[in-house]
């Protein structure tokens, strides 16, 4: 009985080895209403492995440091993103080490104009055939500071599926002008400084006019 717990426990252990083989992954994209925002996580040592021989020793504070500038400029081939077929090139690639052992690549792009939008990992070449990861994208086209946004497109990527597109065709409507007068063709325009002003000194002088008519009265 005892031997058939040791031997249960080991193969648990295994399993439980083999399902975290420290590649783990998950991809993260907001589209803004003027920008998009895509931020790919996953760990310490996947990072280390895309260094390759300059991986620093230790992945403590000094580690990280070392390691950031090559992580950024391994950052682009991990990810392509295409508009209606076409490459989009990201404005800026950054890297970031989260708490507790998450590394996070960042991509900022503009706002698609075109749909759909494809992400694409590139990186799944790199691992085994057992190995997954997600993709969620969220709306923030009419908030940037929403709250408790659920994606409206999500996938489990792997070897085989490394892909996910998704279109997202809001109109961007511009701020409305402001309040003010109506012109002859219907379109609102501000009301100029010196007619505000004209109105007022008006308003003041048939007052006193008023008040000396009712003192000469009298």
């Amino acid at each position: 009985m005892r031997l058939l717990f040791i031997a249960a426990a080991m193969l648990a252990f295994s399993y439980k080895a083999a399902a975290h083989l420290g590649n783990e992954n998950n991809t993260e994209i907001r589209v803004y209403a003027d920008s998009m925002r895509l931020v790919l996580r996953t760990s310490i040592p996947f990072a280390w492995s895309l260094l390759g021989e300059n991986a620093p020793a230790m992945a403590d504070g000094a580690g990280q440091a070392v390691a950031r500038s090559g992580l950024v400029d391994a950052a682009p081939a991990l990810v392509s993103v295409t508009s209606a077929g076409s490459l989009m090139s990201p404005t800026q690639v950054d890297c970031l080490f989260e708490v507790p052992d998450d590394v996070a690549f960042i991509f900022n792009f503009k706002r698609p104009s075109d749909w759909p939008v494809e992400v694409k990992m590139e990186f799944f070449d790199r691992l085994g055939g057992l190995e997954i990861g997600t993709i969620a994208v969220f709306d923030y086209t009419a908030s940037r500071f929403a709250r408790d946004v659920e994606p409206f497109a999500q996938r489990v990527v792997d070897r085989n599926h490394p892909a996910l597109s998704f279109t997202l065709e809001h109109p961007i409507v511009p701020a409305g002008p402001e309040p003010g007068l109506t012109s002859s063709a219907g379109k609102p325009v501000r009301a100029r400084p010196f007619i505000v002003s004209s109105f007022l000194l008006a308003g003041v002088l048939g007052v006193g006019l008023l008040a000396y008519r009712r003192i000469a009265g009298r």
